[in-house]
């Protein structure tokens, strides 16, 4: 019989994502979600805000490239157009081997992610202060004492977060 083991805690979650989005990346084409979450880093921020990629279809031929397909806006299409060159330059050096040989437009409104605004910890109270000092008094190397003062410091600025 088969043992089964259940950890508690909690756990991460990509630990669960990876299986359950592999079929619709592939199904879109793409072998990877790098492209998707690297989007960014690959085209720069400001084509970025203004494209997304949406499909990597590949030729029936051998040897030929594949062709990713972008949904840009309609505002930004001649200014991708012009970069097309560079953007494929761009991608094939990201994935170390020559994957889009053509880009095809495709002009609709792109729906683009809200950047979430990280808010800074409340700082710890002076009793946290004085506890987080009793606490690392005992450390002699100054680096790792002001290490551990700064994560006791987002520690009970966390807890004092929770409280709120």
């Amino acid at each position: 019989m088969r043992k089964i083991s259940h950890r508690a805690g909690p756990r991460a979650i990509s630990n669960f994502l990876g299986k359950t989005t592999r079929a619709a990346l592939v199904k879109r084409g793409f072998a990877q979600a790098d492209i998707l979450s690297k989007w960014g880093t690959i085209v720069g921020p400001t084509l970025a805000r203004a494209s997304s990629p949406e499909r990597l279809s590949y030729s029936r031929e051998k040897n030929r490239d594949a062709t990713l397909k972008v949904r840009v806006t309609p505002g930004f299409a001649p200014e991708f157009q012009q970069f097309e060159p560079l953007i494929i330059e761009r991608i094939n050096s990201f994935f170390g081997f020559r994957a889009v040989g053509r880009l095809q437009l495709i002009q609709a409104p792109v729906i683009i992610p809200e950047e979430r605004v990280k808010q800074p910890l409340p700082p710890p109270t002076e009793t946290q202060k004085r506890w987080i000092e009793e606490t690392v008094n005992s450390v002699d190397d100054p680096e790792l004492k002001q290490n551990l003062r700064d994560l006791g410091a987002a520690l009970v600025g966390r807890q004092n977060k929770d409280l709120k």
